[in-house]
């Protein structure tokens, strides 16, 4: 992440946090949405942890999820002991395909034990078709957690939303309905029903989160151009509808050069094929055809970057 401190925002706000503003209230009420408040947490996987909780989730309980997602989001599913059940990706939005979840809802009833929760991931800066997935869940009256760590912009009538704040390590928040107290009990230490915890967001933390918050949309903006500007590119992937930019896709054969010039190169496995998964159910797209594994070919590129190293990314993979 690029975060200028131009105007001195971060200054000041840290500043502030250590003279006692309550930067964590703050932050709370910034990221909420109509009708559905927010609870500050430490890290994106802790958030993970309270929305699985709010909705219910024991050990042995099926929990949906996608499996072109960064793996260790879902390391909450399994240190609960629920049963993670893999979804493909749809080829136009390349987020949970609305056609594997069904048919994993299928699947799922003729057992008698639909999901408890069902979480889809903004995958890398993309959105998933809501308007086919809530309505969908709705039916079969299964809560949707949204997770909101590459495409900041929650969408209300999902049950719960995870947002990540800031860098790695920065924060995260749940973004509820009317369970604000449960989930803050939850993550104060008051949870006593076997284990405790101590998610809590510092001040400090919060403070930062408030500052970026700030210059988001010049960050956004940033993105969207170096994007823009690679999307002709043979070996790059189009962006999809509703991208937002935080990362593109291109031919796994040009990323260690790319990675040798400066930039953030990522190739995060399919968690399905990961050993501690290799024997959880997944649901493919259609039946023989996986979309997510002809996606394995590309790595990830980190949109962050300034202007002058846009032109420097693109002459190399020209």
């Amino acid at each position: 992440m690029i975060f200028i401190d131009r105007q001195g925002e971060a200054v000041a706000a840290l500043e502030d946090a250590l003279s006692g503003t309550d930067y964590v209230a703050r932050l709370e009420n910034e990221v909420a949405v109509p009708e559905k408040s927010a609870v500050a947490v430490n890290t994106f996987d802790s958030g993970v942890h309270t929305a699985l909780y709010l909705c219910g989730v024991k050990s042995g309980d099926y929990v949906f999820a996608p499996t072109f997602t960064f793996y260790s989001y879902l390391t909450p599913i399994a240190n609960m002991g629920a049963a993670p059940v893999f979804l493909d990706c749809d080829p136009t939005t390349r987020c949970v395909s609305p056609l594997a979840l069904e048919t994993a809802l299928v699947w799922a009833s003729l057992q008698n034990k639909l999901p408890k929760a069902v979480i889809i991931d903004n995958a890398f800066g993309s959105k998933p078709d809501y308007d086919v997935i809530i309505p969908l869940c709705k039916a079969w009256n299964v809560p949707v957690i949204e997770l909101c760590s590459d495409a900041l912009g929650m969408v209300p009538d999902c049950d719960y939303c995870v947002i990540a704040l800031g860098s790695d390590g920065g924060g995260g928040a749940v973004v509820c309905g009317d369970e604000r107290s449960k989930a803050r009990q939850f993550t104060r230490y008051e949870y006593t029903d076997g284990e405790n915890h101590d998610y809590r967001l510092n001040n400090y933390s919060a403070a930062l989160a408030c500052a970026h918050l700030s210059v988001a949309p010049k960050i956004q903006a940033r993105k969207k151009s170096n994007l823009a500007a690679l999307a002709s590119l043979d070996c790059t992937l189009p962006p999809v509808k509703n991208d937002s930019a935080d990362y593109a896709l291109c031919k796994t054969k040009n990323a260690k050069e790319i990675e040798a010039a400066g930039f953030n190169v990522l190739r995060p496995p399919l968690v399905h094929e990961l050993n501690k998964y290799s024997l959880c159910p997944y649901f493919e797209h259609e039946q023989g055809f996986s979309v997510a594994s002809s996606l394995k070919e590309y790595a990830l590129i980190d949109m962050d970057f300034s202007p002058i190293k846009r032109y420097k990314l693109i002459s190399l993979l020209k």
